[in-house]
């Protein structure tokens, strides 16, 4: 690296400074910002020292900002001190070596330790370490010789713990030295094997994690845990957290040149190459496995185990591409050298200082998140710099207008719903681009989509039809669903939907199933060995429910069009009509009572409707009423209804106009005017065998292929409505509508692995949702749904609902789980916890699946749960206390810190601050 920049830690808001490292010059520039902006930045000279000695390390003091170690070509190190004003800058110490060699890397620690890393000899130590506190002359000899003939490559103090000492030496180990100790053998520092060796990085956030680069050539990144480094020579690279092979863009050759973690944000790491690129990587540290253990994730057949790390990667970006080879674009633009900016954490973005070939100095953003808004899986939003941008339509429309001209294009063959658009459509938009900031009051409003499952499993969203179709009003789709499956349920009380003739069990088959007298393949259909036709089961439901004789298209087929219309909804009896219609038009649909009452052929009670609605002046007198008496209607009535239906935006009086025009039902079935079950009611009405064959067929597979929930008219509850479900969960990610849905017929008439998944699935979404009661009423209402004409439950037995978990991975804290999935938790357990169970054992209570400990007390650092393991006898004692709180923890709601009860109370006595390091949370302040 020919130069570098270093921001300083003393900067303040009007007094910014850096520090630029020029090995070419061989100069130090102490420079103050004057004017900053988002991508340039202005600087003045503060102090300056040149024509040094040539030196290949350095480190800048972390106590006072004119001190600046370098590490020498010759092995030495020295101190200089940059004077501002007319004063000249001075070698303030120089600490010599007894045989010279390259120096490669030098620190200075914030107790003012030296370490000073050299090029290997044989008869001398290649790390030194010196007081530097007091500027000691050229003749101090190092407090400390680490290493003794072996290379040390880099070399960096713990930022928090200023007396430990990480170490690259052999090219082959990453050391972890305490200076506290007396010994230092290779022997005794717990050490990792590796060949990154170079460029070692520490978070100062959390310096229990580091990182270290490649040597030349190549562009590999490890990041370690030093609480995982093992001691003796044996060690492994088992610290590894992150191995990443080639972070930056890799064709062509490429060194990384610099590691810089941000110290704004915990896990942030910026690596800069050799060609100018800036890559930043976001790793997180969850509370819980990314992947829990499951029986219906797919096979490994390349040997070992599932992720269940809760370390991952949350996000990389490129803030800085790499430039070409063209000389001309290199010395413009080429990155050489950056370091973070410090800023406040509130802010959206964070700032990188960036070093350009001919030193200038620019300012480079990253942003916390990509610019954009983004709702993630787990519920958080991510926002884009400061506002939040949503782009809408430059033209105003409403959902009706947009979808009038597909309508208009579609043909007899083009029946059926078109894709589906979301939960819900806005009537009107009112702004092409509408920008709210991040505490406006719309934008809850806006996330309110994110939390909606959860929402409506807390109202009770389960198994009552009824019930669920209060909860999604508003939704049609989801409306539509319920009552579909609320009229099967109807249609299957008291075993009326059994033909008790041909042994055959047909509740909740749908339209397409009757139709084609295929009731699917489960063996609970059939009620006994021998069995009648499907067929004529159908004819003797019909005439068991009292359905009334067929009315409409001449059909070989009667009794199966009766049953498929009271499966639609059909009102076979005027009283029934009347009330349905009287519940449209209280619900405001009034248009679609009209259309009900004129599609049962009921035309006087379609006329007294719409008399009571025009005198009550609801809707406009339009002439509609002259037009339902007529007979027939001339040319010009007809036109009159052409234009009426192109000037209003209500689907259902569109669809009666277009009744009145032609007089035929057929030509409104091939538009979308009307739902779904209007359409097949109409289909059964109007069209022979064959095209009514055709027409379900296609419709069928339309509503699959699209999602449509009220397809499930047409394929039921049965085996085909679980591909018509996968859809619907992969357009629109609602598992808790699918698994509700299907929980009416699996496992009583449907077996589909796919639902078991599902179902677990929901149960974790429960697990985390803290939902335990409504988990308990689902698997009570599906075990009363799972049960047989003979009272025979098809559920396995369930396990206690009421059990202890791991905070970490939400599972059980039982050693062995019960149930059916015993043989694979225990083969899971054997692999994970064969090693570690019986040291874990013996320190306290531990998770048996993901080994993770309670969290430790945060004033006596034991762990909570379990008693003192110096003093035997330590549980018998605490039984003994009068002190009822000793027995029991507590943890903070704000910064989630745990304390033994006790502890806490003596400690907030005379406190208000949370004694953990760093926290500032005010425990007992709400």
């Amino acid at each position: 690296m020919e130069a570098a920049a270093r921001w300083s830690p003393f900067s303040t808001e009007d007094r910014q400074r850096f520090l630029l490292v020029d090995v070419t010059d061989q100069s130090l520039t102490l420079n103050q910002i004057s004017y900053r902006t988002y991508s340039h930045a202005s600087s003045f000279q503060v102090a300056r020292y040149g024509r040094l000695p040539n030196f290949g390390a350095f480190d800048w003091s972390k106590t006072d900002e004119s001190i600046v170690a370098l590490g020498l070509v010759s092995g030495s190190a020295c101190l200089v001190k940059l004077n501002e004003g007319d004063r000249p800058s001075e070698t303030v110490a120089t600490f010599k070596l007894r045989q010279q060699r390259k120096c490669n890397s030098i620190a200075l620690s914030q107790q003012n330790w030296l370490a000073v890393a050299l090029d290997r000899t044989r008869s001398d130590a290649c790390l030194n370490i010196f007081d530097a506190s007091g500027h000691q002359e050229s003749s101090s000899e190092p407090i400390r010789r680490l290493c003794p003939a072996e290379v040390v490559s880099s070399v960096r103090f713990s930022p928090r713990h200023p007396e430990t000492l990480l170490v690259a030496a052999q090219r082959s180990f990453i050391r972890l030295y305490d200076l506290r100790d007396g010994y230092f053998g290779n022997n005794n520092s717990a050490q990792v094997a590796t060949r990154n060796v170079n460029n070692i990085a520490i978070d100062p956030l959390d310096d229990n994690y580091f990182a270290s680069a490649g040597s030349s050539g190549d562009p590999s990144v490890t990041v370690w845990d030093r609480r995982w480094m093992q001691s003796g020579a044996t060690a492994g690279s088992g610290a590894a957290v992150f191995d990443f092979q080639s972070p930056v863009d890799s064709v062509a050759p490429t060194t990384i040149w610099s590691l810089r973690y941000s110290g704004q944000q915990r896990g942030r790491l910026a690596i800069c190459s050799s060609r100018g690129e800036l890559k930043v990587i976001d790793m997180t540290e969850g509370r819980s496995s990314l992947l829990n253990a499951s029986e219906f994730l797919p096979a490994n057949t390349h040997g070992g185990q599932s992720w269940t790390h809760n370390r991952y990667v949350s996000q990389t970006r490129t803030v800085q591409q790499p430039c070409d080879e063209e000389p001309s674009i290199e010395s413009s633009t080429k990155l050489i050298a950056f370091d973070w900016i410090p800023a406040d954490f509130r802010i959206a973005h964070q700032e990188v200082l960036a070093l350009r070939p001919n030193r200038r100095v620019d300012v480079l953003r990253v942003p916390r998140t990509v610019s954009q808004a983004t709702i993630t899986a787990r519920h958080d939003m991510t926002a884009s710099f400061d506002d939040v941008s949503i782009v809408e339509p430059a033209v105003p429309i409403s959902p009706i207008a947009l979808l009038t001209d597909v309508r208009e294009e579609q043909t007899a063959e083009d029946f059926g719903p078109l894709a589906y658009e979301g939960e819900s459509l806005h009537d009107h938009v009112e702004d092409e681009k509408l920008v709210l900031q991040m505490d406006a009051t719309q934008l809850p409003n806006m996330l309110v989509g994110s939390t909606l499952q959860r929402e409506r499993c807390r109202r009770g969203y389960l198994l009552d039809c009824a019930k669920n179709m209060a909860i999604v009003a508003g939704d049609w789709q989801l409306e539509r669903l319920w009552e579909i499956i609320h009229r099967f349920r109807r249609q299957a009380t008291r075993d009326s939907m059994i033909a008790e003739r041909q042994h055959l069990d047909l509740g909740y088959i749908g339209v397409a199933a009757v139709c084609d007298a295929q009731i699917g393949k489960n063996s609970n259909r059939k009620l006994s060995f021998a069995t009648g036709k499907v067929e004529d089961a159908i004819v003797d439901l019909a005439a068991s429910r009292g359905l009334p004789p067929f009315e409409g298209e001449r059909t070989r087929y009667p009794e199966v069009r009766q049953l498929c219309l009271e499966m639609c909804g059909w009102m076979f009896r005027q009283e029934d009509l009347e009330e349905e219609c009287r519940e449209l038009a209280d619900r405001g649909l009034h248009y679609q009572a009209v259309v009900q009452a004129v599609l049962h052929e009921y035309k006087h009670v379609a006329l007294n409707l719409l008399r009571s609605l025009i005198r009550s002046k609801t809707v406009p007198n339009i002439g509609l009423g002259a037009l339902l008496a007529a007979d027939k209607i001339n040319d010009e009535q007809r036109e009159m209804c052409l234009w009426m239906a192109a000037d209003t935006n209500d689907p259902a009086l569109k669809a009666l106009l277009a009744f009145l025009t032609t007089g035929d039902w057929r030509d409104v079935m091939k538009t979308n005017y009307l739902h779904l079950g209007y359409r097949v009611a109409l289909g059964l009405k109007y069209l022979n065998d064959s095209e009514l064959v055709g027409f379900i067929q296609s419709e069928t597979a339309r509503a699959i292929k699209n999602g449509d929930l009220e397809g499930i008219l047409l394929t039921g509850l049965g085996e085909r409505s679980m591909d018509l479900f996968q859809t619907y969960i992969t357009k629109t990610n609602d598992l808790q509508t699918a698994v509700l849905a299907s929980a009416f017929t699996n496992p009583r008439y449907v077996d589909d692995v796919r639902f078991d998944m599902w179902k677990e699935t929901y149960f974790t979404q429960m697990q985390s949702w803290r939902a335990f009661t409504e988990r308990s009423q689902f698997i009570v209402q599906h075990s009363q749904l799972a049960t047989t004409k003979d009272g025979h439950n098809l559920l396995d037995p369930s396990s206690g609902q009421v059990s202890l978990r791991c905070n970490h991975c939400q599972l059980s804290l039982a050693k062995y789980n019960r149930g059916a999935r015993k043989d694979y938790r225990n083969s899971t357990l054997q692999t994970a916890t064969k090693a570690s169970m019986a040291a874990s054992a013996s320190a306290g209570i531990v998770c048996p699946k993901c080994q993770r400990h309670m969290p430790r007390c945060g004033i006596c650092r034991m762990w909570l749960g379990t008693p003192d393991p110096t003093r035997r006898g330590g549980a018998k004692e605490l039984s003994k206390l009068d002190d009822v709180m000793a027995k029991f923890l507590t943890f903070c709601v704000s910064c989630e810190h745990g304390f033994h009860a006790h502890h806490a109370k003596s400690w907030f006595q005379k406190h208000a601050t949370c004694p953990v390091p760093d926290c500032r949370c005010l425990c007992t302040i709400r």
